[in-house]
């Protein structure tokens, strides 16, 4: 039921960012901080961002309706949020930095990063996903 309910939800937020992408690209790349500059930048905005995620969506929510595909939904889910995230994550992390101060014996730390409330929200739900995913996924009933 845990796995179902997981997959019916993430699959229904892939299919709606979906919707969104393919209506108007422009309202995703605005999140995200891109600039559109050609009509092919366009076009593959649509696709990528809404056609594919739409897709997967789809994918995902039938997955929760069909027992029979209830643990591929649950690999599937586990693998491309996981590996969405472990992209993310890489260039975050790499352009994170940390510094530690000492001034008047006082130990100060001072972690900054360039990177805005859209892309740490983004990176905690997909870690959320692929451990809730992986979570669905071991206790699982065996048949």
């Amino acid at each position: 039921m845990f796995g179902q309910g997981l997959l019916a939800l993430v699959g229904a937020v892939f299919f709606g960012l979906g919707v969104v992408c393919l209506y108007d690209p422009e309202i995703p790349a605005q999140w995200s901080g891109l600039f559109i500059a050609t009509h092919d930048a366009y076009a593959e905005l649509a696709a990528m961002y809404g056609g594919l995620q739409i897709a997967i969506g789809s994918i995902l929510f039938a997955s929760a309706m069909i027992r029979e595909y209830l643990k591929a939904g649950l690999w599937l889910m586990f693998i491309i949020v996981g590996y969405i995230g472990a992209a993310r994550a890489s260039v975050v992390f790499r352009d994170f930095s940390s510094s530690f101060n000492v001034a008047d014996q006082q130990l100060g730390i001072e972690m900054t990063s360039s990177f805005t409330s859209y892309t740490w929200g983004v990176l905690a739900f997909e870690v959320v996903v692929t451990i809730l995913a992986l979570i669905a996924l071991l206790n699982r009933p065996r048949t």
